[in-house]
């Protein structure tokens, strides 16, 4: 890993462990929908000089570019997020949406913007330069590897009604479902309880 970009992935919902090394960059980005540490409930990537301060806060982005950031590079930017959480969505068992990763594939560009170096203990993912198409091609690297190397299946986006947070399933069976049992399976089996009883009530 390159010591220069931030891989934290920030607090957790339910005090979870975040996800591993690497993808707690990745993990980072699909949770910025949902500030959970300063503004609580807010859009992070709320504007394109806000996804500029992510990415450069992140070592994703050569300091001085953030104002040069477009409309359209954030709706890149968001396109890539929501396809990334489908995926997460269906490795927790929701059907895979065509639509949310053609968008993500669509947006991930086609120039050329990471270089593979290989090392006695792996490869490592370099940006030729540190732009928006080097930061996107970046968070898509990592995916890919995860995905090659079988990381990708424990990532996960909590199926909780207007949640969808990002989190890494440390259990030895991968049956985790929720970012937070205490929170969203709570609310969940609540619902389920009043359902139950209003089928009886009727």
């Amino acid at each position: 890993m390159d010591d220069t970009f931030d891989y934290r992935a920030g607090p957790q919902s339910g005090g979870r462990e975040p996800a591993p090394g690497e993808l707690g960059l990745v993990q980072a980005f699909v949770n910025s929908h949902y500030d959970l540490e300063h503004e609580h409930g807010s859009e992070l990537l709320h504007s394109p000089s806000a996804l500029g301060a992510w990415l450069e806060a992140r070592g994703l982005l050569e300091r001085g570019r953030a104002a040069k950031l477009s409309r359209s590079d954030l709706r890149r930017a968001l396109d890539i997020r929501e396809g990334l959480r489908s995926m997460l969505a269906a490795n927790n068992g929701a059907a895979w949406d065509e639509q949310a990763v053609g968008k993500l594939n669509r947006a991930a560009g086609a120039r050329p913007a990471v270089l593979i170096q290989f090392h006695r203990d792996g490869p490592s993912l370099e940006l030729y330069e540190r732009d928006i198409d080097g930061a996107f091609a970046l968070l898509l690297g990592i995916v890919a590897r995860a995905q090659l190397d079988g990381r990708w299946t424990r990532f996960k986006a909590c199926p909780g009604d207007d949640c969808g947070w990002a989190f890494y399933d440390y259990s030895r069976n991968q049956a985790s479902a929720w970012c937070s049992m205490s929170v969203c399976g709570s609310r969940s089996k609540a619902r389920a309880y009043r359902r139950r009883n209003r089928r009886r009530g009727s």
